[in-house]
């Protein structure tokens, strides 16, 4: 026999062997394979490793078997390797899409007329303070302006539109503002160039206040709901404190392969609801899309006492990186009930469409181009949803599934823990039956009325409750297993 230093088929092998359960121990974390699966999958590189391993180390076999054994360790290696790539992007873009980091941005916003152009520049100026929103992005901003030796003095404002006046009209030098407020402000009289009046002299990052309102429930076998948030961010990222401009229900029944999308106007006239340590005004009115000012959890709550109905579970989407999830899908295929040109400039015929990433973006934006306006682009991004979804429950997505999975955990964020968001991908995979999609869309009348965050009137749209109460049925339905008795035509 020679010396082991004579025998390099033993060290492959040994190197082989630790790669093999690298990648075993990748698949399994990963935990998204039926046991089925993955037990065949075991097998089959534990049986290539052991053969691999005899042909080579056996040191009275034939040529044969050892130029046998060499392209077997050459394929076990290649796929270790690129198995355990997959497997750790796979379980990595899944901590991203679970972990719900709370960022905010607060600044201190003064007049673009060159004035103030430096944080020094407020030295003993007078800073507009808004009582209404989150006490901690006020904090961290006087904390630092301390930090930097700047004294300011502060006046309190009830009303973010009252405080932007005042600015305007430079009663006071600047002002304490969260980024998500500038967008719900350009709505407003007399507010439409805001973005090009007042500019941050001063902009921080700070932890916004949330609170953990999971239902967890076995999304393999129990039917669940979920509260979906599109947001169009201006950083093109997910602050936790932005406005809601897309709201959407998602009733899920996975022993009976459906859902039930439910679009919800961001302009509903509604009761705010929300905990005490959540910064909102618990029982005001005030339109929907402002809940979402005080993070998602607020709008989830506004929502469940509006249907009367528990939602397990609340995600996020930046529709702005959504353009990403559609490109590396390849696309998707929806059927378009109505001829229009969006505002952006594609125009999308009548019929069945292919769409690819920012001409799905132009899609789910279009409001202008229709006469029901947020209604009919609430439709429309019903399409689209269903749309990811069915491409996405089809085994072709595997062909790029690192792509697919890196665009996720960019554009989605969600408190559905990793153990819940598998064990639904898990069961899909053992049973690949085709889903039911119905989508309904509640609908109501507009108006002016007091909206409590901005602390002044504004467009809102008073709900129509025949709508709300053929929602709530649709839920019902859903959730027992049955078809859902209200639904908008194709």
């Amino acid at each position: 026999m020679k010396p082991l230093w004579k025998r390099p088929g033993l060290y492959i092998s040994i190197v082989t062997g630790i790669l093999t359960a690298l990648f075993i121990y990748e698949l399994y974390k990963l935990s998204l394979l039926p046991a089925a699966i993955l037990a065949g999958i075991i097998i089959t590189v534990l049986l290539m490793w052991i053969l691999s391993a005899i042909c080579l180390i056996k040191e009275d076999l034939h040529l044969a078997w050892r130029i046998v054994g060499g392209l077997l360790v050459v394929c076990l290696a290649l796929a270790s390797a690129g198995g355990m790539y997959y497997a750790n992007t796979g379980n990595k873009a899944l901590e991203e899409l679970s972990d719900q980091e709370g960022k905010s941005i607060v600044a201190v916003y003064v007049l673009n007329n060159h004035v103030i152009e430096d944080v020094k520049d407020l030295e003993g100026r007078k800073i507009g303070v808004l009582k209404t929103m989150s006490a901690q992005g006020t904090d961290v901003c006087l904390d630092e302006l301390k930090k930097a030796a700047v004294n300011v003095t502060t006046e309190d404002f009830d009303s973010s539109y009252r405080m932007t006046q005042a600015l305007k009209g430079q009663a006071i030098d600047g002002m304490i503002l969260d980024q998500g407020y500038l967008d719900t402000l350009l709505e407003m009289p007399g507010m439409e160039n805001l973005d090009e009046e007042i500019v941050p002299v001063a902009q921080y990052y700070y932890d916004a206040p949330k609170t953990n309102t999971a239902e967890t429930v076995d999304t393999a076998m129990e039917p669940f709901t979920v509260y979906i948030s599109g947001i169009d961010t201006r950083e093109n990222k997910l602050l936790r404190n932005s406005r809601s401009d897309v709201n959407l229900l998602a009733t899920v029944n996975p022993e009976s392969h459906e859902i039930l999308l439910v679009s919800i106007p961001r302009d509903y006239y509604v009761e705010t609801v929300c905990e005490p340590d959540m910064g909102c005004m618990n029982g005001a009115m005030d339109k929907l899309t402002h809940t979402g000012l005080h993070g998602p959890e607020t709008t989830e709550m506004t929502l469940e006492k509006l249907f009367d109905t528990s939602i397990n579970y609340n995600v996020r989407v930046n529709f702005s990186s959504l353009v990403n999830v559609v490109d590396e899908l390849g696309g998707v295929q929806l059927f378009n009930p109505e001829a229009f040109t969006s505002v952006s400039g594609p125009t999308f015929q009548q019929g069945d469409i292919t769409l690819n990433g920012q001409q799905a973006l132009a899609f789910v934006r279009e409001r202008y181009a229709f006469t029901d306006g947020d209604r009919a682009r609430g439709r429309n991004q019903m399409r689209v949803l269903t749309a990811i979804i069915n491409k996405m429950m089809s085994p072709k997505i595997l062909t790029n599934f690192t792509g697919i999975m890196n665009s996720l955990s960019s554009s989605f964020e969600t408190n559905m823990s990793e153990k819940d968001i598998k064990a639904l991908v898990q069961a899909q995979l053992a049973d690949p039956a085709k889903w039911t999609i119905y989508s309904y869309s509640v609908t109501g009348s507009g108006g002016t009325d007091y909206a409590a965050e901005l602390g002044d009137n504004a467009y809102v749209m008073y709900p129509d409750q025949a709508t709300v109460d053929n929602a709530k049925a649709d839920i019902k339905a859903v959730l027992s297993g049955e078809p859902a008795p209200f639904v908008n035509p194709q």
